[in-house]
């Protein structure tokens, strides 16, 4: 399968790089100009400005899928802390829409967060609120108006929300809930993984389902 994985520089774009290639899929890392990024034999990376729809036609054009790991640039959680560009995910799911739409690539999953959207009643209420007092606050609007564009696409679409994320090894023990108990958390590695077992299913089962390792009800 030929996937171009968005943002792959970043923590789960590395593991999707990585994983995509060991499964034998045919992989483009795709990511910011400023962006240090090493990737496996055989995996290519193209470099643009990823809110540019001319750019990611040419990333887009003859993939099977799309898989994106973008997300803000945040230099802490404070509430006076602000991303590098508060409207990059907006924009650049606009772009990546526009992009799959002239070339005629359907699929796409996009990695967005637990507690966006419906899911929010799902997360502790401590976390709700580092989200609405915290930079947290600007992140999740982001997410939610990617998730909403996504959405309104009309392609095939799944937008997993992860629970808190930790660099742990790959368990494949990733399940899907609609209620969290304790601490829920899944590493990165688990989150690329449940991503790319659904790229072998005909269509995505949810199109935004919690994923999580531990803390599932």
């Amino acid at each position: 399968m030929k996937i171009a994985v968005l943002g792959a520089s970043g923590g789960c774009g590395r593991q999707l790089v990585e994983q995509a290639a060991r499964r034998g899929h045919t992989v483009t890392a795709v990511a910011r100009t400023t962006s240090k990024l090493e990737v496996p034999p055989g995996v290519k990376v193209d470099r643009g400005d990823l809110t540019s729809a001319e750019f990611l036609r040419g990333v887009v054009k003859g993939q099977d899928a799309v898989v994106s790991a973008l997300g803000l640039r945040m230099p802490g959680l404070a509430p006076w802390h602000r991303p590098e560009d508060g409207t990059f995910l907006s924009r650049s799911t606009a772009a990546l829409l526009e992009a799959m739409k002239a070339e005629g690539t359907r699929r796409v999953l996009a990695i967005s967060a637990g507690g966006v959207g419906d899911s929010a009643a799902l997360v502790p209420g401590f976390f709700r609120w580092m989200i609405k007092l915290t930079a947290l606050k600007t992140a999740y609007a982001q997410l939610a108006d990617m998730e909403r564009q996504l959405f309104e696409s009309g392609l095939d679409v799944c937008v997993p929300r992860p629970t808190g994320l930790t660099d742990g090894p790959l368990t494949n023990k990733a399940v899907t809930t609609r209620a969290l108990v304790g601490r829920a958390t899944i590493s990165r590695a688990d989150v690329a993984a449940w991503m790319l077992d659904q790229l072998d299913r005909p269509s995505f089962a949810e199109r935004a389902p919690i994923i999580t390792v531990t803390g599932a009800a």
